[in-house]
């Protein structure tokens, strides 16, 4: 990405990154839901149902198209608050490394925008990881729930975020909003380092908002299959904290790795695969264009001044 002009405020990249966030946010929550719900399986049914086929019959027994969109409340906080986040520092990261190189080495770049993504992508989700959690909560609401580990009764989803927070804590403590956090962190610095190094890589300093969309699709796209199996597994310990244990029980990353793969195989860490990368396709895409076209919009308002 374009390295930040520090003639214009540091709030651009903050309204920017609202604006990003939300857009693909709403353009992509059904597909999200999918793509959550097939990771939280634990078998799979044959054959296996179409992406539209799932939406379908999410649809049909879960309320109307409006079930579609469940937890977009949280999604919506969790991707506004991350992209605002992830810009903001991404700018600073970028301007004091490149303050760091000296003219000679000025072509590296992509080295520069993988370490600000990396780090700016580790700040924003953990600033907002409580968020995720609620998404992934709301999202499986709707799926056949068993019996909880050493329980006969069943674990009823929040509806709220208000009872989302006061369940969660009462019942599991100020740790549980952190569960998968690990995971997401080892995740989140390859995924966001490699979606800007890809996307500096094409673009090139073009402020293009078409451009954008296009290497930002690439980019997401590429970074998301190359990590997706550690977002599988934050899923899952995610899901553990908040409807305790149905089957197996993981005592954290390693262990949740180690019986994923033993007992499930090595396919059970890309189910939701397709609609994961459908959805990282055009989230990305729409981040980085609506981005990109936000900031063109602020700072030709800022030169006319």
């Amino acid at each position: 990405m374009a390295s930040s002009n520090g003639n214009y405020p540091h709030w651009h990249n903050l309204v920017a990154g609202a604006v990003a966030g939300a857009g693909s946010r709403l353009a992509t929550a059904p597909l999200d839901l999918v793509r959550i719900r097939w990771q939280l399986e634990k078998t799979i049914t044959y054959p296996r149902p179409s992406l539209w086929s799932a939406l379908r019959t999410i649809s049909e027994n879960e309320g109307g198209p409006t079930a579609l969109f469940r937890g977009s409340v949280a999604a919506t906080y969790l991707w506004v608050g991350y992209t605002m986040v992830q810009f903001a520092v991404y700018g600073e990261i970028r301007v004091w490394l490149e303050s760091l190189i000296d003219d000679s080495t000025k072509g590296r770049s992509t080295l520069v925008a993988f370490l600000g993504g990396a780090g700016a992508g580790v700040t924003a989700t953990l600033s907002t990881y409580p968020f995720d959690i609620c998404r992934t909560t709301f999202a499986a609401r709707g799926v056949a729930q068993q019996p909880l580990h050493g329980r006969s009764q069943m674990f009823a989803p929040p509806k709220t975020l208000y009872e989302f927070a006061f369940s969660l804590y009462h019942k599991r403590g100020i740790r549980a909003f952190y569960a998968g956090s690990g995971p997401a962190a080892m995740q989140i610095m390859p995924y966001m380092g490699l979606n800007f190094a890809i996307y500096d890589r094409l673009t090139r300093g073009d402020k293009g908002v078409g451009l954008s969309g296009m290497a930002g699709s690439i980019s997401g796209a590429v970074s998301k299959i190359i990590v997706y199996p550690m977002d599988t597994v934050k899923k899952r310990l995610q899901a553990q904290a908040v409807f305790g244990s149905s089957g197996d029980h993981y005592d954290g990353m390693r262990d949740c790795f180690s019986k994923m793969l033993r007992k499930e195989g090595a396919s059970s860490f890309y189910r939701g695969l397709l609609p994961s990368v459908a959805k990282t396709t055009i989230a990305t895409s729409l981040t980085f264009s609506l981005y990109r076209g936000t900031k063109n919009v602020l700072e030709g308002l800022h030169n006319r001044q």
